[in-house]
């Protein structure tokens, strides 16, 4: 078996585990087990030992045993650290990746209302520090750490034959791991963008900061906006820009430019990556003899399974 259909079957099983547990904790079994806070072990359990342990060690033992465990890291983008340079562009699409998925799940949300979809969510009670720091670590370090292995780290070492199309492929099951329509438009932006960085550079820490930064700013909000504090004014900004027609002017502005700065900061990544022979000078360059994906089966079994999970969440959106 080739490395990629290892890959593609490991990446399958982490997908359906997830799927799996994903009911389970939405038949509240693991309430009716005893689990004191649910939410808390389902994030666990899915980031650290799906994402995390079986990815990594089903890698480790299949496509990666031959090679040893230096190359298996060095094919996940672990072992390749980032110039001081593309730390500084990292730092700025992290930045500006926030400002464009606020707006990309702004107008995703909207048409969702369109169809009559109905987006119930549960805010998070901040009613201490710890609560601040907990969701911290479950909703931003985690997914930082253990998603970027999954999605950006192992698709990188089983996809990076197909060249420019991993990014799609990371960016497509990104968004459909994520197995809710509402979070479907925004995590294939975010996704696209963290895989660029990483095709761009070979290295897995690019995506995990984006990552962090992006999910680390969603917590703290949440936590600023309930309790006050001297970056409230952030959060007040916000609510003029989606409250008022001048704010929305001024949104779109800024997502533009940021739009226009990632793009910026994406080249000069892609400049230095032909530089070093990361990634070859022809724009689009798919290395011969890489099977098609319509006729890669692990391909077409998780795109299916994703599809079918995205579109249960709009149905039952628009049935609830």
């Amino acid at each position: 078996m080739t490395r990629r259909n290892s890959v593609g079957f490991i990446y399958f099983g982490v997908v359906l585990a997830t799927l799996l547990l994903r009911v389970a904790s939405s038949l509240d079994v693991y309430a009716a087990l005893g689990v004191e806070n649910s939410d808390a072990f389902y994030a666990c359990a899915v980031q650290i030992f799906i994402f995390g342990v079986m990815s990594l060690s089903l890698y480790f033992l299949t496509a990666g045993r031959k090679d040893g465990l230096r190359v298996a890291l060095n094919d996940l983008g672990i072992r390749r650290g980032l110039s001081a340079a593309n730390w500084g562009r990292v730092a700025v699409i992290g930045v500006c990746t926030i400002v464009v998925t606020s707006a990309v799940s702004f107008v995703w949300q909207s048409i969702l209302q369109m169809t009559g979809y109905i987006h119930v969510s549960s805010p998070t009670d901040y009613d201490s520090a710890g609560v601040l720091v907990r969701e911290l670590v479950l909703v931003a370090l985690l997914p930082a750490t253990f998603e970027e292995i999954a999605h950006r780290g192992l698709l990188y070492a089983g996809y990076r034959e197909c060249g420019w199309k991993f990014v799609l492929i990371s960016a497509l099951y990104f968004a459909l791991m994520h197995q809710n329509v509402v979070q479907t438009g925004y995590t294939f932006f975010g996704g696209a963008v963290m895989a660029l960085a990483m095709y761009y550079t070979g290295s897995i820490f690019s995506g995990m900061f984006i990552h962090f930064l992006n999910n680390a700013v969603i917590v703290v909000s949440g936590y600023i906006e309930q309790n006050g504090g001297f970056l409230y004014f952030l959060v007040k900004f916000e609510n003029w820009i989606y409250a008022s027609a001048a704010g929305l002017a001024v949104g779109v502005l800024l997502t533009f430019v940021c739009i226009a700065l990632i793009v910026i900061m994406l080249i000069f990544m892609r400049k230095e990556a032909v530089k070093k022979g990361i990634i070859s000078a022809a724009p689009f360059y798919t290395p011969s003899g890489s099977l098609p994906l319509y006729k890669d089966i692990p391909f077409i079994l998780i795109t299916a399974i994703g599809i079918c999970a995205t579109v249960f969440s709009l149905v039952w959106g628009i049935m609830r």
